[in-house]
């Protein structure tokens, strides 16, 4: 008797995860959830900043993927949604609080649905900061100089569906916000914490009847080419300094392992009007503008969600005449493709995780083989 209820507790549990694979376009979930973690210190200036561990709350509006679109299935019907993060950041005076307005995604990480699954969230929004750097009354945040930053979330987490209704998630943390620049000094807050929240569920009584799969976002080719131009603004110097346009040129060539999977690598060239201000006022007399240009080699990953795609990118400078920053570049970000192969891009532009420019572009997707 006792193993007959075991086997059944055990396939209704299945089953209760089986149906949650697919959502139809009606259900909505509410998520509540706390962090509780600390400010990663990237650097010796901040750790008169950090003054204890820091804590927060999150509250989410989630949909479920309703499997209309081929990118649903390909991506283990994730769940996408809106959400609001409260940070106190331990510090009142010199750092206060963090307040983060976002767009995510969470995705299965394995394809068969479990009682137990390991989830991944990608998110990117906006964070606002009403206490940050003031050269007069708060000159020692080196973090923040600007209310209104960009915010990054990445979060690993494991749920359970206790019931059909109710979920319970734990799991770890990563944010971060800056203004890429825009304003100095923009060193960022990076946030790590762990996390654990419930999860109602309302579900629609009326299922809607799935008639078609929508695939025009798959990708034409294995083979592709990209080129896309950006430009961005930092700012040098001291704060309240004078800003510059930066400029970015740049052609990769990619692999779709899978659709949702693409492996590349490419050039860029790089002109940041900051650079040329900041080697004349070093003594390095440059004899012409375009000794300023930047050329660097890359490798690229980019993880894709229907037409979104979320880049990450390595590369090595092989010609500079500004070192300051060394050789290593980074960029990460966001891009969009639509259906005539033409891209919009945002991405941060770093220097080893150093914010050099946030980029807005346009590009060309070249489909080589079908």
């Amino acid at each position: 008797m006792f193993l007959k209820k075991y086997l059944l507790s055990i396939f209704l549990l299945f089953s209760i995860s089986l149906l949650a694979q697919q959502g139809d376009k009606n259900d909505f979930y509410i998520r509540g959830a706390y962090n509780y973690g600390f400010i990663l210190q990237q650097h010796n200036s901040i750790g008169d900043l950090v003054h204890g561990n820091i804590s927060g709350f999150e509250l989410n509006y989630v949909k479920r993927a309703t499997g209309a679109k081929l990118w649903h299935h390909e991506n283990n019907f994730p769940e996408q949604g809106v959400g609001f993060t409260f940070y106190d950041l331990h510090n009142p005076k010199q750092l206060g609080n963090l307040y983060a307005f976002y767009y995510f995604y969470d995705i299965p990480l394995n394809k068969n649905p479990k009682p137990f699954r390991l989830y991944l969230r990608i998110c990117e929004g906006l964070a606002y900061a009403p206490v940050h750097f003031n050269p007069i009354t708060n000159h020692k945040d080196e973090l923040l100089s600007s209310p209104v930053n960009a915010y990054i979330n990445f979060k690993w987490y494991w749920r359970w569906d206790i019931t059909q209704w109710l979920r319970w998630e734990a799991g770890f943390n990563f944010s971060h916000a800056s203004n890429g620049r825009f304003e100095v000094p923009n060193l960022g807050v990076n946030l790590v914490s762990v996390n654990t929240g419930l999860i109602y569920k309302f579900h629609s009584k009326n299922r809607t009847p799935l008639t078609m799969i929508d695939s025009s976002h798959k990708a034409k080719s294995k083979h592709e080419l990209l080129f896309w131009a950006a430009a961005g603004v930092n700012q040098f110097g001291e704060p309240g300094g004078k800003r510059y346009l930066a400029q970015s040129y740049s052609a990769a060539y990619y692999f779709n392992k899978r659709n949702t999977h693409k492996f590349g690598a490419g050039i860029d060239v790089y002109y940041n009007a900051a650079n040329y201000v900041q080697l004349e006022g070093q003594g390095d007399t440059l004899s012409t503008k375009l000794q300023n240009i930047q050329v660097g080699i890359k490798l690229a990953y980019a993880y894709n969600i229907g037409r979104l795609s979320l880049p990450v990118e390595l590369g090595y400078y092989v010609y500079t005449k500004y070192t300051s920053d060394g050789h290593i570049f980074n960029r990460i970000g966001l891009r969009y493709y639509f259906k005539n192969n033409m891209v919009a891009l945002i991405t941060l532009k770093t220097n080893w995780g150093v914010a050099n420019y946030i980029e807005f572009g346009v590009g060309y997707r070249i489909s080589l083989k079908k």
